[in-house]
């Protein structure tokens, strides 16, 4: 039954009415164009958390032998962590603004996603301080987890631009 609960709390939680998977509003959230946007749903959005979606199709540029490569996975993660964010300055009406990985603190990649698969990734912002959010990402196919990192992003300031 507990699971029930979190299910609910998380419900209740997101300030999504639905999934956004336009992905014309994706590109608007994130600072990536074509071929390198690695999400394709926003799934779930509160103030600390989001989690999206990618469905794994074989013209992907991280693609290789039918499967997708732990790079495409680190990014897949580090857009989710970006998503987050644009998503954020867009409530703001803000401008979504350039970022970049910061640091990688830790990574672990358990096994790959196949052509096909869809992977649902959920970002937890550790903290978010000026132009630097640390976060924590577990990535899955179905409940079996295939990736977990810890890194820390930072968004160019509007000078830098």
């Amino acid at each position: 039954m507990i699971f029930g609960k979190i299910k609910k709390t998380m419900e209740k939680n997101n300030k999504l009415n639905s999934p956004i998977s336009d992905p014309e509003i994706i590109e608007k959230l994130l600072p990536h164009r074509k071929p390198m946007i690695m999400v394709d749903r926003l799934h779930f959005f509160s103030e600390k958390k989001a989690i999206s979606k990618l469905t794994i199709v074989k013209e992907n540029i991280f693609v290789t032998n039918g499967y997708f490569s732990e790079t495409g996975l680190l990014e897949h993660m580090a857009q989710t962590a970006a998503l987050h964010i644009g998503y954020k300055q867009f409530l703001n009406c803000s401008k979504v603004k350039e970022g970049f990985i910061g640091a990688i603190k830790s990574s672990k990649i358990v096994s790959l996603a196949k052509v096909s698969e869809t992977i649902s990734t959920e970002v937890e912002i550790i903290y978010d301080v000026g132009n630097m959010t640390m976060v924590k990402i577990k990535s899955y196919i179905d409940d079996n987890i295939i990736g977990n990192s810890e890194m820390s992003t930072v968004l160019k300031s509007l000078k830098d631009e």
